[in-house]
């Protein structure tokens, strides 16, 4: 059975699968330190924020919304600590760019819940986790994490607009379908550089080989 799906692989598929495969953990890697900056920047924006331009009254109000900030912050780097040491101990599942890009899609959702819900600026975020997921070069990660991000911000909604049904919105209708259409280009553009790139990539060998 294995021999007869090896001879069934085009060496061209064959030669792409382990090109793929060693982009994918490159693409990990870097996304993985692209993980761990962004953690530490956007940190700092909160952490200059509540210490720097509030005054005391203000950060006795913003005091539970700093906390959680500061937990999910550390949840989030424990997470990039733990792929980190997948890759310097050679061990890359499959699956390890899924269950990464989950968890950066769910602590997203969980800090923008605690603060401004879909109007926090951490929204945009969203296009930053798709933008990684195109490092790996998967096509499949790709709309994996466009359709995550657009559960992630429909879960946003639904946490803080408790009208979806009656005719008052904390979120109105047409700003929830303005986010979601753009994260959904976002990731079919993407998805497009993909497909162009095997496609290059597939034109360059056949004129190699004439």
């Amino acid at each position: 059975m294995t021999a007869s799906v090896a001879e069934e692989t085009s060496p061209d598929d064959r030669h792409w699968y382990i090109v793929t495969r060693w982009q994918e953990y490159d693409g990990e890697a870097r996304a993985n330190l692209i993980r761990i900056v962004s953690i530490g920047l956007f940190y700092i924006v909160e952490f200059l924020h509540y210490y720097c331009f509030l005054d005391a009254a203000g950060r006795s109000d913003s005091l539970r919304f700093h906390q959680g900030v500061t937990a999910l912050a550390v949840a989030w780097t424990m997470v990039a600590l733990g792929v980190l040491l997948c890759l310097r101990g050679q061990v890359f599942p499959a699956t390890l760019k899924y269950i990464s890009t989950c968890c950066d899609v769910v602590l997203l959702t969980s800090m923008a819940s605690i603060g401004n819900g879909p109007h926090s600026p951490l929204v945009l975020v969203y296009f930053l986790i798709i933008g990684l997921a195109t490092l790996r070069f998967s096509l499949t990660l790709i709309w994996c994490t466009t359709i995550a991000t657009m559960i992630g911000y429909i879960a946003t909604v639904g946490l803080s607009d408790r009208t979806w049904f009656n005719s008052e919105h904390t979120v109105s209708p047409v700003e929830q379908m303005v986010v979601l259409l753009s994260l959904a280009l976002t990731g079919m553009v993407l998805g497009q550089v993909i497909r162009r790139f095997r496609i290059m990539a597939d034109e360059f060998a056949r004129r190699e080989r004439q």
